[in-house]
């Protein structure tokens, strides 16, 4: 199987196998720990790869790439940033690069491509050229460097794909557009080409977005927005790249050549995105960004050092008593780390359809013949989809990487409060489930044809009524406030965020006759859409997050909001239950009608992503009776059964479903953790990201400000972990396999 070739460890630790399955672990010098073990986790292949299927994932966090060799010797690699989005909101590679070398680095049979997780570098040797391949970690730019014994010719060629203009036919728009899905024959929408700009010395390619689908999506959907310009984030939008070399020639607009043959090689590939009126202003920005670019041995040492820290943060690694599959367990969690790490601290949140490593979609699908800027389900973000990355980052210290997510819904505030004002004509926020870069419905879930619609509301029915996101957002903010005790945070971001959503609430629906608040009309996810009362998602939310918000710091947030806050818990309904087979059991709502049409689970949220059920509460045995009793049993994507399953101490199910996880790679792609595409696309982030979770909340939980150790571990696996805690605190903790 691949993941044998792939394991590092179980080439050179026969004796780490023996010792495991003798109930022993192996001796490691506490100053190797833990940067060493994930080191033993390394890919090492020693053969080239065929195609993009084949690459490894790299990145800084803001830009990305998928590198392979192919088998003729060419390094080839596709750029990813997470902020460059076209026109229409799909989010474009920057382009694809294409080194050869003569003499090759395969014409010998030494080939070896390792991914040096501890070092953030992806390591090249063959026919005597040794070469690393990084992202710097504090500059958006590529570098390849490294040497060559014999000496070696070198070409670096830029491959362009968006060469021309190409109008969007109606029926494909689902594909590549997806919220202009079905635009009517009054509309053109068009994939425009990028721009090759003349510079002597380097190649230097970049798109221009000189029109913008914003101001029409807002025109469709009757929003009024102050300024409302200053908030299109398309307009006038350049992203593109640099690349030039030390001792390199441009051959052509798209090509570099060394002069001659060199025996010390240095490529760096500079990108930038941002907004700027014109070509030139874009081309200086990139261009300073390539000057300032440090020495080959400054940039990896300081990117090295960025890893090293990364990996030291937090960890788990598993013992079980059959090696392998304890290591196949760490090997996911090291890798799906590393594939956040390399993503996840841009201007704009994880993808979860692929995040910045989408390649050629034949590899995924051979019906879908598109270029690689596609992903199933666009650019749009989807909440549902988006938030389940962000959850592991919390025991894993990786706070940096939470800001994308709530800046980005932040920022998008006021376009959420025009929504509220504009499709149900009150104050507060409404936060679609479904919803462009800018925080509005898609075009097509809103509707081309408005006529004979009884309200302003989306004419999509998934997704209509959807409208709890915005507290599960709020209940995650608090999370981040628990184990950061960030105050400044929750003054500038939590309360005003908090603030909007709940006065949506407190406006948009009214009591009944004790005073309650009846949440009608609405639906329960996109699952449950006929006479809903009182969601499960929605309940659960408000019981979650206003006890929370009230026992924040009397100074954090203001007089009025507390009134608010208060006034809300006391009209709460209780969380829905009912009686299924003799016993109690959550409900997806407290009234509804019981026509299902998707697959989700609604009455299990108190467990996940609520905190109102599991191992510490008096209810543990409803939550359990309700997991058996689940309409929806999957293991895959975005569904939320592992975590829900660790949450209620189910210890066997849990392991079953981690297991069960491990096996959901794409038999295509060549990296171990090239997840799905199950619901969304490949890589999917949902996938790997619940995987984490899930093993996190095996090993961890902590509620009411205790700590839980091992609530849903097997009995008989080892441990040992590094994660944290509430207000900062560490928790560390060791077992061996007895």
């Amino acid at each position: 199987m691949e993941y044998m070739r792939n394991l590092h460890i179980l080439k050179t630790t026969a004796l780490m196998a023996a010792l495991l399955l003798a109930g022993q672990t192996a001796p490691v010098h506490a100053a190797q720990k833990p940067v060493a073990d994930v080191d033993r986790y390394d890919l090492i292949w020693d053969s080239p790869s065929g195609d993009a299927s084949g690459s490894m994932p790299i990145g800084n966090g803001e830009l990305a790439a998928n590198v392979w060799v192919e088998q003729n010797g060419d390094l080839v690699f596709y750029m990813s940033r997470t902020d460059s989005w076209s026109e229409t909101g799909e989010l474009y590679k920057l382009g694809r690069i294409r080194v050869s070398f003569s003499p090759s680095i395969t014409s010998s049979s030494d080939f070896s491509q390792v991914l040096d997780l501890g070092h953030g570098r992806i390591g090249l040797k063959g026919a005597g050229l040794d070469l690393s391949f990084w992202i710097d970690s504090e500059q958006p730019v590529i570098r390849i460097a490294g040497k060559s014994a014999q000496g070696v010719c070198v070409s670096a060629k830029a491959e362009v794909w968006r060469d021309s203009l190409r109008k969007i036919d109606p029926s494909d728009a689902g594909s590549l557009i997806r919220s202009m899905s079905g635009y009517p024959d009054s509309l053109d929408f068009y994939c425009y080409p990028d721009n090759i700009l003349d510079c002597e010395d380097a190649v230097v390619v970049m798109h221009h977005n000189s029109c913008s689908s914003y101001g029409m999506t807002l025109d469709l959907q009757g929003i009024d927005l102050e300024n409302r310009a200053a908030y299109d984030p398309f307009m006038d939008r350049c992203f593109g790249f640099r690349m030039e070399g030390k001792g390199f020639s441009r051959k052509s607009p798209l090509e570099l050549e060394s002069d001659g043959s060199v025996k010390d090689i240095d490529l760096r590939i500079a990108t930038e995105c941002g907004i700027c009126h014109e070509d030139g202003e874009w081309s200086a920005k990139v261009t300073r960004i390539s000057e300032s670019a440090p020495s080959c041995g400054r940039s990896a040492r300081r990117t090295r050092g960025f890893w090293r820290r990364f990996w030291r943060r937090s960890y788990i690694f598993v013992q079980t008593p059959d090696a392998v599959t304890g290591d196949r367990i760490n090997q996911a969690y090291i890798l799906q780390r590393w594939v956040q790490a390399c993503a996840g601290r841009g201007e704009f949140p994880i993808k979860f359809n692929g995040s910045l490593f989408t390649v050629d979609p034949v590899f995924t699908d051979p019906s879908c013949d598109f270029n690689p800027d596609y992903r199933r389900w666009g650019g749009d973000y989807w909440w549902q989809n988006t938030r389940l990355p962000y959850y592991p980052m919390l025991k894993s210290g990786d706070f940096d990487m939470m800001q994308p997510l709530f800046e980005h819904y932040f920022r998008n505030l006021p376009m959420m409060k025009a929504n509220a004002r504009a499709l149900c004509g009150v104050d507060g926020a409404l936060s679609p489930e479904t919803a462009t870069v800018f925080g509005t419905f898609c075009c097509n879930d809103y509707g081309w044809d408005r006529e004979g619609c009884e309200s302003a509301l989306p004419v999509n029915q998934y997704i209509k009524m959807h409208w709890s996101s915005s507290l599960e957002m709020i209940s995650l903010m608090l999370d981040y406030y628990d184990y950061t005790s960030d105050r400044k945070f929750v003054e500038q971001r939590l309360v005003p965020y908090a603030r909007e959503f709940l006065r949506f609430y407190d406006n948009a629906f009214g009591r009944d006759e004790s005073g309650k608040l009846v949440i009608s009309p609405t639906q329960s996810l996109e699952t449950y859409w006929f006479d809903v009362v009182n969601d499960t998602p929605t309940v659960c939310g408000l019981n979650d997050v206003l006890p929370r918000l009230l026992a924040l710091p009397d100074a954090l947030g203001t007089a009025e909001d507390r009134v608010l806050w208060e006034s809300l818990a006391s009209a709460l309904p209780a969380v829905p239950q009912g009686t299924v087979d003799g016993v109690t059991v959550f409900n997806p709502a407290e009234s509804f009608d019981p026509q299902r049409t998707n697959c989700e689970n609604p009455e299990l949220y108190p467990i996940f992503p609520y905190h109102l059920c599991n191992i510490s509460t008096g209810n543990l045995q409803v939550g359990r009776e309700s997991f058996w009793r689940r309409t929806e049993k999957a293991n895959m994507g975005w569904s939320q059964d592992g975590q829900e399953a660790a949450r209620l101490g189910l210890k066997d199910e849990a392991a079953r479903m981690l297991l069960e996880k491990l096996d959901n790679a794409h038999d295509a792609f060549r990296f171990p953790a090239y997840w799905g595409p199950n619901y969304d696309w490949t890589p999917d982030q949902d996938h790997g990201s619940n995987l984490l979770t899930t093993l996190q909340e095996m090993v961890l939980q902590t509620y009411g400000g205790e700590d839980y150790l091992l609530p849903s571990f097997p009995d008989d696996w080892g441990v040992r972990l590094k994660l944290h805690g509430f207000g900062g605190k560490v928790v560390r903790y060791s077992r061996s396999i007895n």
